[in-house]
């Protein structure tokens, strides 16, 4: 039994150390992801709360609100409003962090696609 013990120990110390552990405070602020037609804003606030945008050709085509939650590797959305009504009120999506650094992160979205977010300063 010890040895079993001893082996979660390290590996638990190992994961604290590669920065597996994600807090909230590691998402507060404000990201952008950004491709060639399309960009998306989000901006994550300590009381869970989040507002963004969406812009394709540089139009406007969506600006919500919601609650968010981290859940080990997971950020949960609850939308609340979207002013151009793409996106429903209540409905909910998630997102997969894949890496988390002090300026970007890189989440799989539901939809299997990968973005990179970078902080906007």
């Amino acid at each position: 039994m010890k040895p079993i013990f001893a082996a979660l120990m390290l590996l638990s110390l190992a994961a604290l150390a590669n920065g597996s552990q994600i807090g909230n405070a590691d998402l507060i602020g404000h990201w952008r992801y950004q491709d060639e037609t399309q960009s998306c804003d989000y901006t994550f606030a300590a009381d869970g709360s989040f507002t963004g945008e969406v812009k394709q050709e540089k139009r406007t085509i969506s600006k919500f609100a919601g609650r968010w939650i981290l859940k080990g590797r997971l950020i949960l959305y609850h939308y609340v409003t979207d002013r151009y009504g793409r996106i429903p009120a209540g409905a909910e999506d998630q997102d997969q962090l894949l890496s988390v650094k002090r300026d970007s992160f890189l989440i799989r979205a539901a939809n299997g696609a990968r973005r990179r977010y970078r902080r906007v300063r």
